[in-house]
């Protein structure tokens, strides 16, 4: 914003005028006998001295200086996309460089052991994060008065799934019905799926370690498959 009012004091012995200092950045005076006058035109990002002169026959003048800055909006702040890793707590940030202003990240909520290489580049490397969490980053641009810009991104390590154990195999003397006897995940979700020709096998809760099955013909098998996934990490399957 480029426009001002004045505060100078009204003299009670002599007259007073304002008069640019320097480079004025397009800055007009509306009055400059007034002490309070109004000024307009100051470009954005830029700073201009006014000098307020009080003046009496032949004393000596009284000055006082006063400085009017418009600060530029911030660039708008961009913290980059979200980013998941599989049990790896190491990152490199990709916020955009501000071209006016500076930036700088902040953590927030729970730093699950997260720690930030260099607070103020745009694309500071992150060390630390525990397996199995993850961490928001806050991406701010101030500069001067003007409201900041702020953007976020989450940094995410995922831990690597419970190695998968379907149990041992089973055999039945015609009878199609089973109970698995695979393993429950500490991390991560398991599902049964059927490898090859069912046999008119039916998992009864694919997502149970314990499911039943039933169907399966007398006289043929099959085989399941428990797999156990989480996040962007490879899968532990066993059959």
């Amino acid at each position: 914003n480029g426009s001002f009012t004045l505060s100078g004091n009204a003299p009670t012995v002599g007259t007073g005028v304002w008069s640019i200092i320097g480079n004025a950045n397009g800055v007009v005076i509306a009055d400059v006998n007034s002490a309070t006058s109004g000024v307009s035109g100051l470009t954005a990002g830029n700073s201009v001295t006014l000098r307020w002169t009080i003046s009496n026959g032949t004393c000596d003048p009284s000055t006082s200086d006063v400085v009017l800055k418009s600060d530029a909006k911030p660039t708008v702040s961009n913290a980059g996309a979200d980013q998941t890793q599989c049990d790896n707590g190491s990152f490199t940030l990709a916020g955009n460089a501000p071209t006016v202003g500076t930036g700088v990240w902040s953590i927030v909520g729970n730093a699950n052991g997260a720690v930030i290489a260099d607070v103020n580049s745009a694309t500071s490397g992150v060390s630390g994060l525990t397996a199995g969490s993850s961490v928001t980053l806050s991406w701010t641009i101030s500069n001067g008065v003007c409201t900041s810009s702020t953007d976020d991104v989450v940094l995410q390590s995922d831990a690597k799934p419970t190695d998968a154990n379907a149990g041992a195999d089973q055999s039945q003397c015609d009878n199609g019905s089973f109970t698995l006897s695979g393993n429950a995940p500490t991390v991560g979700t398991g599902v049964w799926t059927i490898v090859g020709t069912a046999n008119s096998a039916v998992i009864t809760t694919p997502s149970s370690n314990v499911s039943g099955v039933t169907g399966l013909t007398a006289g043929s098998s099959v085989t399941l498959r428990w797999t156990i996934s989480n996040g962007v990490c490879s899968s532990s399957s066993d059959d």
